[in-house]
This record gives C-alpha cells, sequence and structure tokens, in this order.
C-alpha cells in the first residue's frame, strides 16, 4: 500500500497513513471512537524532502490483519513544525468537523492588499491570536529574526477578517462571529493609537475552533528566509466549486 506523510496543526504531529488525503481528513474528523468530531487542519508532506526512520515505518506501517489500511502511526508530536523543511510542504487541507476536506494550493506571491491592522490566529509554535501593523510577511520575519531577544523557528497562521476594522477600529463589527468584541476592539484602537507598537495580543490561547467563515485570504507558513501562502477561495467560488465543504464549515454539526 502507498504511504503518505502528515503534519498535522491540530493538534501538532507528524503521522504516517496508508490514508489518501481525502480519507486520512475524514479519520481525523470523525473516523474514530476516540475523537471528540472536530474540525482538522494538516500538511501532506513529500517523503523525498524528509529525514524518516524508514525501518520504524516499514515495521509499523502495515494494514491490519483483516486487510484494512493502518490510518495512522505517530513519528512525532514534539516541536515537530520546527523540524519539517519548507520544501517538504505540499497541499493544505482543512477539514470541517463532519469530515468534509477542502484543498489549498500553495503560492510564494501574496497579493497586495491596503490593512492598517491585521488580525492573525496562530497556530503554532503558539496558539494566540494577534493584531498587528505587520503585513505577513514581515510578521513572519518579525518573529522567525534569531537576532531578537525573543523568536521561534517557524510561524503558522492565518489571517482573519477585520473587514473595516482594519483601517477604523471604532466602527461596527457587524456580522464577525469574535468572542468579547468589546475587548477586541479597545486591542485594535491601541494599536491604532500607538506610534510605536506592532503588536497588539488578543487571546492568548485559542480556546475553540476556527471558523472558516472568519478566515481573510489564507494561511501562512515561513521562517526567516522562505515563507508560503495558502490563499483560501474567495466567496464566489465557494458559494460554486466547494459548496459542498463551504455548506459544512458554516454548520457546527457536533456540541
Amino acid at each position: 500500500m502507498k504511504k503518505y506523510y502528515y503534519l498535522v496543526a491540530t493538534p501538532e504531529s507528524l503521522i504516517a497513513s496508508h490514508l489518501n488525503p481525502t480519507d486520512f481528513g475524514n479519520y481525523l474528523a470523525v473516523g474514530t471512537k476516540k475523537n471528540l468530531r472536530s474540525q482538522s487542519i494538516f500538511f501532506e508532506l513529500d517523503p523525498d524532502k524528509l529525514d524518516l526512520p524508514l525501518e520504524y515505518i516499514n515495521q509499523k506501517l502495515v494494514p491490519y490483519d483483516n486487510g484494512e489500511p493502518k490510518r495512522s502511526v505517530y513519528l512525532s508530536i514534539y516541536r515537530v513544525f520546527e523540524s519539517i523543511p519548507m520544501e517538504a510542504l505540499k497541499s493544505l487541507f482543512l477539514v470541517t468537523d463532519d469530515g468534509k476536506i477542502l484543498e489549498l494550493k500553495s503560492k510564494d506571491h501574496i497579493p497586495e492588499k491596503k490593512r492598517e491592522i491585521h488580525l492573525y490566529q496562530q497556530f503554532n509554535p503558539f496558539k494566540t491570536m494577534v493584531a498587528s501593523k505587520l503585513n505577513p510577511v514581515e510578521f513572519i520575519v518579525f518573529l522567525t529574526d534569531p537576532n531578537k531577544p525573543v523568536s521561534v523557528p517557524k510561524l503558522f497562521f492565518v489571517e482573519l477578517q477585520l473587514n473595516q476594522l482594519a483601517n477604523d477600529p471604532t466602527l461596527p463589527l457587524k456580522n464577525l462571529p469574535y468572542r468579547n468584541p468589546a475587548h477586541l476592539r479597545e486591542c485594535l484602537i491601541k494599536l491604532h493609537q500607538s506610534g510605536e507598537r506592532l503588536t497588539k495580543t488578543v487571546l492568548r490561547e485559542r480556546q475553540t475552533e476556527l471558523p472558516y467563515r472568519t478566515i481573510e485570504d489564507g494561511f501562512y507558513i515561513g521562517d526567516h528566509s522562505n515563507f508560503l501562502f495558502y490563499p483560501f477561495p474567495g466567496y464566489e467560488e465557494l458559494e460554486s466549486t466547494y459548496f459542498s465543504w463551504w455548506r459544512s464549515a458554516l454548520v457546527q454539526h457536533f456540541q
């Protein structure tokens, strides 16, 4: 059977599997009684760009006695993202809580958009929500700078919608479903009014699943010298090409 390799963000882990990305995503979301029915986000990896424990994999990644494919063999669960080369990253997959899969392809070009303030939900190496005056590439470079006293080797995050609040934090929140909107507005106003401050923590720890409908333009991953952008489909594409996934993403199926 073919072997696949996945870098899972929720929770962080490196997994070998016989399942293709669609089946693997469904398995993560709803395929076992151990799972509480939740969304998942993961990358497929190129094994030719990885340093893998092949002897261990060949020993453990074998079909079950009844011939079913082996669903998962954990290869690492600690500081995995920083150990994976950027060139090994293939598609990014977003899984809804009922197992629908959306594949995102990477680009190394980010379109310019005029926003005074950005809102980032980080996934690794921490789960902080941050407002920032830095655009995504500047944000990656800022936090992965090894010459700074506080830095990280690699960063994975998504930009979230602020709509008109990105340029004027006093405007109405409208349909943005963020917890404690008064606190969010206060953070944005403080950042907007500060001449020197570049970032402001909104939430120290992500406490709920990511509402996919709040994604602004996509996901970003990078270190100090490289980055990849995984663009999220526009509304028209979501309503047509990806209708089944989008309808699922708008509904919380399991409480």
